[in-house]
């Protein structure tokens, strides 16, 4: 690897096509970080992150500061930038802000793929399919409101869709699951996601009321803490329970696997620190007997290709629609990963590095904010 001399970050914004209800409210836009690296022989590779305090506790400016300020200057002095050792180099300089060390180490697996003439996937171990199922999301609302989008969706090739769910009352979620199923028949797939949403109690009734459905997996019905209670209600429960916001770093996920909290891991690139990083969580997951789904966090192209390049890696997916979808929900996106969507399967590209493009230009026009960083500091 060639030293990096130049980082550039823009913050950017962007509007839901439909606004999106989750149990936390009504999510009409979301925010990312771009993060732009470039080597002395000028290579550029592309990070993303999406901070979120609900999943990782960093906001934007958090994550911002800590890129211009700890980060980046410590990686401008690297001599030879691989990314393996910089991931640990970061998490030795700090514990947290996966999100910030991830957008660094998805740039540098874009470089040294480029340079190298692979695609990141054989950085990581090659490519064991380059074709997957994409799930469609369905707002925390009414079964009328899902058929609408089913409907709609079911038309142009989905037909895995994940329930929102956490903000009505248990039953009516209950109600919810049956009145689809009874629709829909085998014809859709379903995933549940409570975000946190659920009381023990609660959680409990769901468990019950939808025992005789086909329901994939329940993800994250409690709080990330509530460990014990995760793994009661995995015991007591038929479907599988899948962790989500309980899943950041890999201590974590030691920590639920032998607690058998959780059947499934859902495994956000960005969420847990870049493609390395999550790479060791699903390999974790894997000598457990647990599966693997590749969820989002309202993310633009960058980390949707990262996700994309681990997930044809990872032995031990669950045979569920994952998570690429999120471009197609935004009004706009600087990249071409939407383009790879067809159908509703997402195929993996054959070009090095990422394999995406990404156009600057309209990077600067949707930035509410940009710096630049070099050995000679910030600006």
């Amino acid at each position: 690897m060639a030293r990096i001399i130049r980082a550039n970050i823009f913050v950017i914004e962007a509007d839901f096509v439909t606004p999106y209800r989750v149990t936390e409210g009504l999510l009409v836009s979301t925010q990312a970080i771009l993060l732009q690296l470039i080597d002395c022989d000028g290579v550029e590779g592309w990070g993303e992150a999406n901070p979120s305090k609900t999943f990782t506790g960093e906001s934007v400016e958090d994550a911002t500061d800590a890129l211009r300020r700890q980060f980046l200057p410590t990686l401008l002095e690297c001599d030879d930038p691989l990314p393996g050792p910089v991931d640990a180099q970061l998490d030795a300089l700090a514990e947290r802000h996966y999100c910030a060390k991830g957008a660094i180490s998805m740039a540098l697996l874009d470089i040294y793929g480029k340079r190298l003439g692979v695609p990141v996937s054989d950085l990581m171990g090659g490519a064991l399919r380059r074709q997957l199922p994409v799930l469609w999301p369905l707002s925390s609302g009414t079964a009328d409101d899902d058929m609408r989008m089913i409907d709609t969706r079911a038309a142009q090739g989905f037909s895995h869709f994940m329930l929102k769910m956490g903000s009505a009352p248990v039953a009516d979620d209950v109600a919810r699951v049956t009145l689809l199923q009874q629709t829909y028949g085998t014809r859709i797939r379903l995933i549940a996601d409570a975000n946190q949403g659920w009381s023990r109690t609660d959680a409990a009734s769901f468990v019950r009321g939808v025992a005789g459905s086909t329901l994939e997996f329940i993800e994250q019905p409690l709080d990330r803490a509530d460990t014990k209670g995760m793994a009661a209600l995995s015991v007591e429960s038929a479907i599988p329970v899948s962790a989500d916001e309980a899943v950041i770093s890999l201590a974590n996920a030691a920590e639920l696997a032998r607690n058998k909290a959780a059947k499934v891991f859902s495994i956000k690139s960005s969420k847990n620190g870049g493609p390395l990083r999550a790479r060791k969580i699903a390999a974790l997951a894997e000598g457990f007997g647990i599966r693997c789904y590749m969820n989002s966090m309202h993310e633009f192209g960058v980390t949707q290709m990262a996700s994309l390049q681990l997930a044809a890696t990872v032995p031990n997916l669950f045979d569920f629609g994952h998570a690429f979808m999120s471009t197609l929900r935004l009004a706009e996106d600087p990249t071409d990963f939407s383009s790879l969507v067809t159908n509703g399967t997402i195929t993996l590209p054959d070009g090095p590095g990422m394999g995406l493009s990404v156009d600057l230009e309209h990077v600067r026009r949707m930035a509410c904010g940009s710096y630049e960083v070099t050995r000679e500091g910030a600006r």
